[in-house]
């Protein structure tokens, strides 16, 4: 139900100025619902008041400037007594929005009693004095917000005193306005309290910017150096402290004096942040307590980085002090960012000491990445890439959400996400955990509902809403502070530097090297177990329902061939040097979706050669390729395989000229009728993609990592990276789950 105060606002709004001919005030909704739609129009009548021209949505400096000039509002001022002022009734307008009485529920433009007592309790609300009951020009901003000056619930009392302290003495200060009252902690009040901290510490207005710089570091380090029995007297530091103490979950009291109390939750907090623990208020606990990378400065000895960690720049961390690394299981889908794991290079930092948190993104810095899909996709190509990377059961992967999400976000977007991320990380058999990179509330949220251990916290993001006045989650791990350059000449490496809390210790080892000799023929005893799985993993990437319809009937005819054709396939990668993964792959999944169009098409290009050799020209319809055999390849593409095999010195086959129709006639009869032939096609076509998508050597096929077998399903349908979403992309991740799962059991057989 709508106030009708209110109501009686937007329809005096709408009356007076709605529609009016060349200016743009646009009508609002009378419904007496208190919202920024009439908030934003009581500003646009406030600034035609002023005679400004141009009419916005904020109420910024041009307006302020204005207002000022125009003077304050009082008892006296404008004279109402002979003419109602627009100017008050636009004032009582946003009284009634923001819940006090300032005139009965009427606008009368005039200057009562009852507006009087409106003012006054306002006033003493935000803890301004009540009397003299004048609305000056920075109070009428205030009442231009949708920000409240009395304690909502939920709210906290000693984080209210301190709004209410700021506002009092804080106000005549040029940058500083009023705040919000209302007991929360948020972006505005976090703004107050960096502004107070400088006009403390002796900055003035020129000066103090609300940032935590070199000069304000200075003036804390100076002046502020609190102890127990430190008091307040023309400076309130020690209210400020405990303030901010108790905004970072601390039960202190808005006192004017260090007490021994507060020396302890001093003492307790700092030991959370991996601080050493004492009771002092220095620099370093002033940061940590202001902005979420506390002081930047400070020492770590976690370093997460996209750069392979060399011999040289291994040796440049550890002479540094780091011990932790963050590194990344896969790269991005462009790969232009080569971050990821390389090989030998967890076992030389085992080798110096050192230890590994296991880090995963594909993605993850807008809203649009956050869907329980995505999630499922994330999770299972995180598994995969740590069951290749030999990661222990028990490990912890962290996730990323790299960008500000809003809590309607993390409830919507960000929780369904981790859900298909946890439903899926498991697939290899190994029991990972899951832990999150992102902003502090992110954090908090995802660990409270059950689906994230621990936190790696995005805390150089100081900006964001979710770091800004938020504590540290309990669940922290590691916590990012500063981005930094390190060593010189090849052990020269860019990190972000962060604490270690040591609640999770990383890995300091991975599990049995896997078989890098040829993998052996599917023992009879266990190819049904493995049908259903390779079936199943076919099945559940399949979007399309015709797709999937179509598998369940071409199930039997895959099995047959495979069986079949092992002993060929598996004589095949022993002498490519290949896994047979490589080869199965295309195999079984282009097996799976053979379409009942397909004989129709392969009949078309028999038809095309038949009238070409008869005549020498093609009949009108005709097509002169199609995708065929068992591994459904084009001529083309056979014939791009076989001349890059030719070159590499793989096989001994004569090359064939793509341009010329009866080398295109030739290659297609041959992929068509001789399922072998295919077969070894196939695999040349994959190690083709794998040096021209991944650049791997086709000697070092048997230890491709996670990204590079990636590059290599992508480029088997098409170019390696066309963009987010693009058939190839959903193709190559689709494909390469299917790629570890005949991988992984090829390692048991």
């Amino acid at each position: 139900m709508g106030d009708p105060w209110v109501e009686a606002t937007q329809l005096w709004y709408n009356t007076t100025y709605a529609d009016r001919t060349g200016l743009d005030f646009p009508r609002v909704l009378v419904d007496g619902q208190t919202g920024w739609q009439t908030v934003y129009a009581l500003t646009r009548a406030l600034q035609f008041e002023l005679g400004l021209t141009t009419l916005a949505d904020s109420f910024g400096p041009a307006t302020l400037a204005a207002l000022t000039n125009y003077g304050t509002i009082s008892s006296t001022f404008p004279n109402t007594s002979t003419a109602p002022s627009n100017i008050v009734k636009i004032i009582q307008g946003a009284f009634y929005c923001k819940g006090y009485n300032a005139g009965n529920g009427d606008l009368t433009g005039q200057w009562s009693p009852t507006m009087e007592l409106a003012v006054s309790t306002l006033r003493q609300d935000l803890g301004l004095p009540g009397n003299p009951a004048v609305v000056p020009p920075k109070l009428v901003k205030f009442l231009l917000t949708m920000d409240a000056a009395r304690l909502l619930s939920g709210g906290d009392t000693v984080i209210r005193a301190g709004q209410q302290m700021m506002n009092a003495r804080y106000l005549n200060r040029r940058n500083f306005y009023l705040i919000s009252t209302d007991g929360y902690f948020l972006r505005d009040t976090h703004r107050a309290l960096m502004f107070a901290i400088q006009y403390e510490i002796g900055m003035d207005d020129d000066v103090a910017n609300g940032n935590l710089g070199p000069g304000t570091k200075a003036g804390l380090q100076e002046q502020a150096n609190l102890v127990v029995g430190s008091t307040d007297n023309a400076k309130r530091f020690v209210q400020i402290f405990n303030f901010a103490l108790r905004v970072n979950g601390y039960p202190a009291t808005f006192s004017s004096t260090y007490t021994s109390a507060t020396a302890g939750y001093t003492r307790a907090f700092r030991t959370f942040v991996a601080l050493p623990t004492t009771g002092t208020a220095n620099l370093q606990t002033w940061a940590s307590l202001l902005v979420s990378t506390g002081d930047p400065d400070r020492a770590g000895t976690g370093a997460d980085c996209v750069m392979t960690i060399n011999a040289e720049r291994l040796a440049t961390l550890r002479n540094a002090g780091y011990t932790h690394f963050g590194r990344y299981l896969t790269n991005t889908p462009d790969q232009e960012l080569d971050k990821c794991i390389k090989q030998g290079e967890l076992e030389r930092i085992f080798g110096a000491g050192g230890r590994v948190f296991p880090l995963f993104q594909t993605g993850g810095s807008s809203i649009e990445h956050f869907t329980y899909k995505r999630g499922e996709e994330v999770g299972e190509e995180a598994g995969i890439a740590a069951w290749a990377y030999r990661i222990p059961s028990n490990s912890t992967i962290y996730f990323s959400v790299d960008f500000d999400a809003l809590p309607y976000q993390v409830t919507e977007s960000v929780i369904p996400y981790f859900q298909g991320v946890q439903q899926r990380l498991g697939r290899t058999g190994r029991n990972y955990r899951i832990g999150i990179y992102g902003p502090r509330d992110v954090c908090r949220a995802v660990v409270a509902a059950g689906l994230a251990e621990s936190s790696f916290v995005s805390d150089m993001s100081t900006g964001y809403a979710g770091n800004l006045g938020q504590p540290l989650p309990e669940s922290w791990a590691f916590d990012q502070i500063q981005t930094l350059w390190l060593g010189s000449d090849g052990g020269r490496i860019q990190i972000d530097k962060n604490v270690v809390s040591g609640r999770d210790g990383g890995i300091g080892s991975i599990t049995a090297e896997l078989r890098s000799t040829p993998d052996p023929q599917i023992p009879s005893s266990q190819f049904a177990a493995f049908e259903e799985e390779w079936f199943r993993e076919c099945y559940e990437h399949e979007d399309s329902l015709g797709q999937q319809l179509l598998m369940p009937r071409n199930r039997d005819n895959v099995k047959n061939r495979i069986q079949e054709h092992d002993e060929y396939i598996t004589q095949v990668a022993t002498t490519l040097k290949v896994p047979k993964a490589l080869i199965m792959t295309p195999l079984i999944w282009e097996g799976m979706v053979i379409r009942f169009d397909d004989d129709a098409a392969d009949a078309a290009v028999i038809a095309y050669y038949a009238s070409m050799e008869r005549t020498g020209s093609a009949p009108p319809g005709a097509r002169d390729d199609s995708s065929t055999g068992p591994a459904q390849m084009f001529a083309r593409t056979a014939i791009r395989a076989n001349n890059w095999g030719v070159e590499k010195g793989l096989v001994t086959s004569r090359t064939y000229d793509p341009d010329n129709w009866r080398d295109i006639w030739e290659m297609w009869q041959t992929v068509h009728t001789s399922e072998e032939a295919a077969i070894q096609l196939a695999a040349l076509n994959m190690m083709a993609e794998a040096f021209k998508g991944a650049g791997v050597e086709p000697t070092d096929l048997r230890t491709m990592n996670p990204s590079q077998v990636m590059a290599m399903c992508v480029g088997y349908n098409g170019s390696w990276y066309d963009g987010p979403g693009t058939s190839a992309l959903i193709y190559g991740r689709r494909r390469m789950a299917l790629y570890y799962t005949i991988h992984r059991w090829h390692q048991m057989f």
